[in-house]
């Protein structure tokens, strides 16, 4: 790699400092073949899968698939340094399945193409992301980004080799500077590590700024801690008179609940011996009033005995009087009968005379 100084002595000519390395480029060999098909034999159960030879007479049980050279163009964008630059990656991706691929993936066979791009994408992700990272260090600002897109190109096509799929990458890695659209990586790489290092202090004293905001809300919060733990003093001790004040509060509920069972035991007992004397006094009265009943009924029960005795008496006299009447009256009835009885004796005997 040049000094620093040499690359300001080119710059300042107006030279690229780039061309060595893009004459120093790699290539890689892809080995693609355009009439590359593949012959599916089939009979009955039997069934095979072969390169088409050159000479080759098709029957009715042959089935031929043509292996396509396909192209995949994989676009990503990557933002460095808060948003300072922005990094676009363009691959451009031509690959061609191989006959050993094919016979590991016979039943895709129509669709293999397809298959690679959905079975392969998300190792080419991996790839991707894995060189994109060595971006944050910022070298690549005066070395370029070729080596990059070299090493890109390279591992995607040996991932793809290593998996009998022959492939040609080529990768273009585009940075270009929102704050300076005018600037070009290659030709103003000494501009461009000024504007990194510049970046770099103004980084350094957004740190430094942070580092010291940081500071200051430490002091911040250490200032409301000590606010805090007088305010929890406080509180605690706020606490403890109203843990008091509700203790003395409580004594005095207990001694007025007390005072309270005691006049309620007292108006319990008073109030059982106002019912006692009230039912005594329900049972004189009950009992003065059953006396006063049975003395009326008892009244009661001679005069109904003496009107009986003398209504017995009247009936007796009422039934002597009449058992007299009847007995006069028979005795009338007998001598009117004898005396009948002596004037017919007498008639008789004046008519015998």
């Amino acid at each position: 790699m040049n000094s620093p100084g040499t690359e300001l002595e080119a710059w300042l000519a107006g030279g690229d400092l780039f061309e060595e390395s893009l004459a120093d480029t790699e290539q890689w060999i892809s080995g693609f073949d355009a009439d590359r098909q593949v012959v599916q034999l089939k009979l009955g159960p039997y069934k095979k899968l072969y390169l088409r030879p050159k000479k080759f007479v098709k029957r009715f049980y042959h089935h031929i698939h043509p292996l396509t050279i396909e192209s995949w163009q994989y676009r990503r964008q990557l933002s460095m340094f808060d948003d300072f630059c922005t990094v676009d990656l363009a691959l451009d991706l031509r690959f061609q399945a191989t006959l050993a691929y094919v016979l590991k993936n016979s039943e895709m066979l129509p669709t293999i193409n397809q298959h690679i791009k959905q079975l392969y994408g998300d190792m080419i992700d991996d790839v991707v992301n894995l060189e994109l990272q060595t971006l944050a260090d910022g070298n690549w600002i005066h070395s370029g980004l070729i080596d990059i897109e070299k090493r890109i190109a390279l591992a995607i096509n040996q991932v793809l080799m290593q998996q009998h799929i022959q492939s040609q990458a080529l990768c273009s890695l585009t940075a270009s500077f929102n704050e300076f659209p005018n600037v070009q990586l290659g030709r103003d790489s000494v501009y461009l590590n000024v504007l990194k290092k510049t970046f770099e202090l103004n980084e350094a004293r957004t740190r430094e700024l942070s580092r010291q905001q940081r500071l200051l809300e430490e002091e911040e919060i250490h200032e409301k801690r000590l606010q805090l733990e007088h305010l929890r003093r406080v509180s605690e001790l706020e606490l403890q008179m109203q843990a008091q004040e509700a203790e003395k509060q409580r004594r005095l509920l207990e001694d007025k609940q007390e005072q309270l069972s005691q006049q309620l035991e007292l108006e319990k007992r008073l109030y059982a011996e106002q019912l006692r004397h009230e039912n005594e006094l329900k049972a004189m009265r009950l009992e003065a009033e059953l006396l006063a009943h049975e003395t009326q009924q008892a009244r009661q029960r001679v005069a109904e005995s003496q009107q009986l005795t003398e209504q017995l008496t009247h009936q007796a006299e009422l039934h002597d009087k009449k058992v007299l009447a009847d007995i006069s009256l028979q005795q009338r009835a007998q001598s009117l009968r004898q005396e009948n009885g002596s004037k017919n004796e007498t008639g008789s005997g004046h008519a015998e005379q």
